[in-house]
């Protein structure tokens, strides 16, 4: 999913500058400095401890690694040492088109800034991205995949358009669940999901992120962004889990009363069901996405009428 930019679609990218910021952990409620730096191709994207021996410090940002889910997603290393609330942060860097970086940071948990993506895609698009030589790769969905966990379902389809859904969306507090779907398509991302906060930040910090003279930590706000938040929160904390897996994933999701929990499950269904997709290129993503949008229009018939 995601990757609509067309002169970083097909090639892997990183950074073309450092970047440096100061937040507080959510949970923790720890100062955390955090450094976002360049790595070459294929190396994918790791967390570098800086508090930690250099030796047992390195944790890879991979689904395998995937320790805990309760109460938030945290990775773990062969050394026992872990990371957590990455989900922001791996949505921001997929979002954008970063496929190899290294990021270190002072502590054990990611700085929770503003409570979004939002500041992460900025510093992002600030630094700029460099497009590598080694092509990009990406999971074709080819058949339906899906699992049910108790109330909650989720299903991955094949699909041109790269499409996220979510349903049965209830915000603490409230009665009435929330619908969105939303196409990954130009810049959608950083406009309609980027934004959206975390729900917990307010109840758990309030002003708290203020830091005089630091723009990275800039107040939560007490007004929501949109008035579907919850359930934008939902997708970008999703898309984050997703960016956990080795490439990106070329297809429709769709999930009902969606968690890390449910995603988790698809991953472990889609791993598993083995023969309904397959690793390719994006360049070979794009021809496919070419041929099938041919025979679609090709079979639709022209019902236009001459005068």
């Amino acid at each position: 999913m995601l990757y609509s930019r067309p002169d970083i679609r097909t090639n892997q990218g990183t950074l073309k500058q450092p970047i440096h910021c100061v937040g507080y952990g959510l949970h923790s409620r720890e100062k955390v400095s955090m450094s976002l730096m360049q790595a070459p191709a294929n190396s994918g994207v790791h967390f570098l401890r800086r508090d930690i021996d250099i030796k047992r410090a390195i944790i890879p940002a991979s689904w395998h690694n995937l320790f805990d889910l309760h109460p938030y997603t945290v990775l773990i290393n062969e050394y026992g040492v872990s990371i957590s609330k990455v989900e922001p942060l791996l949505a921001a860097l997929r979002g954008c088109g970063v496929d190899n970086v290294l990021i270190e940071v002072s502590a054990g948990e990611v700085p929770v800034l503003d409570g979004s993506s939002a500041p992460l895609v900025a510093m992002i698009q600030q630094a700029g991205i460099d497009a590598q030589r080694a092509a990009r790769q990406g999971i074709w969905i080819d058949h339906f995949v899906a699992v049910r966990c108790g109330e909650q379902y989720g299903f991955i389809r094949p699909g041109v358009v790269p499409e996220i859904t979510v349903d049965g969306v209830i915000p603490d507090g409230e009665h009435k669940p929330q619908l969105l779907s939303l196409h990954l398509l130009d810049h959608v991302f950083e406009r309609e999901i980027a934004p959206a906060r975390n729900p917990e930040a307010d109840l758990e910090h309030g002003y708290d992120f203020i830091e005089a003279g630091n723009p990275n930590t800039a107040p939560v706000e007490a007004e929501p962004r949109f008035s579907d938040e919850f359930a934008r929160y939902r997708i970008q904390e999703c898309l984050g889990f997703l960016a956990l897996t080795e490439a990106p994933i070329c297809g429709q999701l769709y999930l009902y009363k969606p968690s890390r929990f449910l995603v988790d499950a698809l991953l472990q269904e889609l791993y598993v069901a083995r023969d309904t997709w397959r690793q390719i290129s994006y360049t070979e993503i794009d021809r496919l996405t070419g041929e099938i949008t041919q025979t679609s229009a090709q079979k639709t018939p022209d019902r236009r009428r001459a005068g």
